[in-house]
């Protein structure tokens, strides 16, 4: 399946949850569109286009005179949109695994990428691996309301909460689950490609939640008789 040409919105739009992602571009830090535009070689048309797609995600905040900004995104939110891009992967598998069949090269060539990043631990790499891996999977399905609606959850998926995950579990362990996922797509099995992809999305919940429980615990005060 050969990756569609991105036009010069997508590109800034991807370098910009790249550097969110990657904690380069940290909650509350201006966006400068200037010095992006000068960055990448480009106007500041596909720049100023880009930020007010992310905007309107809610990825960055704006208003007039001071500009764009990351927002910041709180654990309660990673969680949520977690369970919903499993359920929308789960959705997707249904009629990507057909389509996906026996042409599972650019999945394995994007498993590959994601072992050896969790065997450097470089979490970063770890993250754009997998995105590119479950986005092939999501692109697949041919829905493209699927595909838009799985892309509005970048943001909050990746997170720094995520890459405090993959420094918390073994995460060549973690990145070999993927095998499993492309040997079941391979194989035409859509009901284990479903069932895999939930389960890889629930280690992460389920670590997130115990997050959330330590957080709550720690903000209610200590009462002694």
């Amino acid at each position: 399946m050969s990756a569609q040409r991105k036009s010069l919105r997508e590109v800034v739009r991807e370098m910009l949850l790249e550097q969110i992602g990657s904690g380069q571009l940290n909650p509350g830090e201006r966006v400068m569109e200037t010095a992006l535009a000068n960055e990448l070689g480009v106007s500041s048309i596909p720049v100023r286009e880009a930020i007010r797609e992310l905007v309107a995600m809610g990825i960055l905040e704006y208003e007039r005179n001071r500009g764009a900004w990351v927002r910041k995104v709180s654990l309660g939110e990673t969680l949520e949109a977690l369970n919903v891009r499993a359920a929308l992967e789960a959705l997707a598998a249904q009629t990507a695994v057909t389509r996906l069949q026996g042409q599972c090269a650019e999945l394995r060539r994007a498993v590959r990428e994601i072992v050896a990043a969790a065997r450097k631990r470089d979490f970063v790499a770890f993250q754009q691996h997998n995105q590119q891996f479950h986005r092939i999977i999501v692109e697949a399905s041919g829905n493209g309301v699927l595909l838009r609606s799985w892309d509005a959850l970048a943001f909050e998926v990746r997170t720094r909460f995520v890459l405090e995950y993959l420094t918390s579990v073994d995460p060549v362990a973690l990145a070999k689950e993927h095998e499993a996922i492309t040997a079941a797509i391979d194989q035409g099995d859509k009901k284990r490609s479903a069932s895999l992809l939930r389960s890889h999305s629930r280690h992460l919940v389920r670590y997130l939640k115990q997050q959330t429980s330590a957080k709550t615990k720690a903000r209610v005060p200590h009462v002694t008789s």
